[in-house]
């Protein structure tokens, strides 16, 4: 009678868990859904529709290319494009789900490595509210889909090395295989599968075999891409990523899984987040092993988190390669540290633990907040409807930087000539910024000037001061990281042609 009690009572909470793990999957697309489009594309999801629109030999010559990212998600865009369209909707709504698709996810990892119900919740709930998640959630890129996939690849290959089954071996690295298209740097996770197995050493000798042949199939995936990254590492060189020293790196991927984009509420964030990671690393307590915490569980998680990070730093030195956004797949790992974090306190303080976890709530909280109202990416979409709005549309209209002309073609839907801002971070002089630039506006009454990231091209404003000493600067209009400016060569009527069609 008791172990029939019993056994009902474990039902009943198996089912509330899956009703509330149900919840948080609905809040999660929600928030991400929410306000897929309320703001502008920029230029990385402009390059997703136009690399997507390739030809498929030329996606696939990319490989051997240097700094190509890998076609899958370009490849799976395209036929997503074919049935949806190209709205900013239908771009970013594949991210939104995949993104919501962590969350249970995120259950699945925590009960995989053995921690409670309640860890794999509280995760959940992390990964649900996270701003950084949520961002990535609503970009047009493949970082929500590599996420998920590195995240299915781990979940796979911890279910391996427990059981030994072939299918989750299967599962594993056909999972890392295409995490491999998906990013050129998700192959710094095999240093990660790497050190899971000297932790799990025991279960690895178990099935040696199938983690040796495992391993082996992860080389001819990886063959097209070593190609191009292994003589681009050995002579060095710069793929147009700043250099960031290691202490600089940690400190912008605690700033973004903290709080998020908007970082409003200072140090504060980071404080209490890396305080909950250390206490998931270092607090021991017996009474935790019924919530699944031992050392063996958290040096993987440990492993997991700093492991890739480090391995950016190490490239970086000969090829700076960091964006945090390239390091995504690391967030489920940080999360469920922090989630131990809490849990571990908790068996010293239930008011503490309560405390932090409102707190890490309320840090999500405002961060989302604060990246919904805020617009962040540069509003292309704002400036091309200031510019079609004009009783004549502009004829001619320079860029600064040239390639940004993509992003604005995306809702500018006229034509008109381009001229190529001049790229004077190359050490260019006055005199020979002023002699382009006559020749590019020989014969102009009006030229229209769209800057945006213009440090990138040209840091001294080389190209805006020499049209404001030789031209008349009539109009001017300023949008989230987007200028507009209008200039005039000579007063009067202007004689250029308005080649503006409707």
């Amino acid at each position: 009678m008791f172990s029939s009690v019993s056994n009902l009572n474990i039902l009943r909470s198996s089912k509330a868990t899956h009703r509330l793990l149900l919840s948080l999957t609905g809040v999660a697309f929600l928030l991400r859904i929410a306000t897929l489009s309320s703001q502008s594309l920029w230029r990385d999801e402009v390059d997703a529709i136009r690399f997507s629109s390739w030809p498929l030999r030329a996606l696939l010559t990319g490989l051997f290319q240097t700094g190509h990212n890998g076609p899958l998600y370009f490849l799976l865009l395209r036929s997503w494009r074919n049935l949806t369209g190209d709205s900013e909707f239908a771009l970013r709504f594949p991210s939104a789900v995949f993104g919501t698709l962590m969350v249970p996810l995120g259950y699945i990892l925590a009960r995989q490595m053995g921690f409670s119900r309640r860890s794999g919740l509280l995760v959940s709930l992390l990964l649900a509210t996270s701003p950084y998640l949520i961002w990535y959630g609503q970009e047009a890129k493949m970082y929500a889909i590599l996420l998920v996939v590195v995240t299915v690849a781990m979940i796979a290959y911890l279910r391996a090395l427990a059981d030994g089954e072939r299918r989750w071996w299967v599962v594993f690295v056909l999972a890392t295989s295409l995490s491999f298209y998906l990013h050129i740097l998700s192959p710094l996770m095999l240093g990660v599968y790497g050190a899971v197995a000297l932790i799990r050493w025991v279960d690895v000798r178990r099935h040696w075999r199938a983690w040796t042949i495992s391993i082996a199939c992860l080389t001819l995936p990886y063959l097209p891409l070593v190609i191009w990254q292994l003589p681009v590492l050995m002579r060095g060189g710069n793929l147009g990523h700043p250099f960031y020293p290691l202490r600089r790196e940690i400190n912008i991927l605690l700033q973004l899984y903290s709080g998020g984009l908007i970082r409003s509420l200072g140090i504060m964030p980071i404080l209490l987040f890396v305080f909950l990671f250390l206490c998931g690393l270092v607090i021991i307590n017996p009474r935790a092993t019924s919530e699944g915490v031992t050392l063996s569980r958290r040096l993987v998680l440990a492993g997991w988190t700093l492991i890739p990070p480090l391995a950016v730093y190490i490239v970086s030195l000969r090829v700076p390669v960091f964006e945090d956004r390239y390091l995504i797949y690391i967030t489920p790992a940080f999360y469920l540290v922090v989630v131990l974090g809490i849990v571990l306190i908790r068996y010293h303080s239930r008011r503490l633990a309560a405390l932090c976890l409102g707190l890490v709530l309320a840090v999500n909280l405002i961060g989302i907040w604060q990246q919904q109202r805020q617009p962040i990416k540069a509003d292309f979409r704002a400036a091309a409807e200031y510019l079609i709005e004009q009783p004549r549309r502009p004829a001619v209209i320079m860029f600064q930087m040239p390639y940004l002309q993509y992003t604005f073609g995306y809702y500018y839907p006229y034509k008109y000539q381009l001229i190529e801002g001049l790229w004077t971070n190359d050490g260019k002089t006055e005199q020979v910024v002023a002699t382009n630039m006559r020749r590019l506006t020989a014969n102009l009454s009006e030229l229209w000037l769209v800057v945006s990231e213009e440090e990138q091209w040209d840091r001294r404003r080389m190209v805006r001061a020499w049209l404001d000493e030789n031209a008349a600067l009539v109009e001017e209009t300023h949008f989230t990281r987007v200028d507009v400016y209008r200039y005039q060569f000579s007063p009067g009527e202007i004689e250029t042609e308005n080649m503006g069609t409707d």
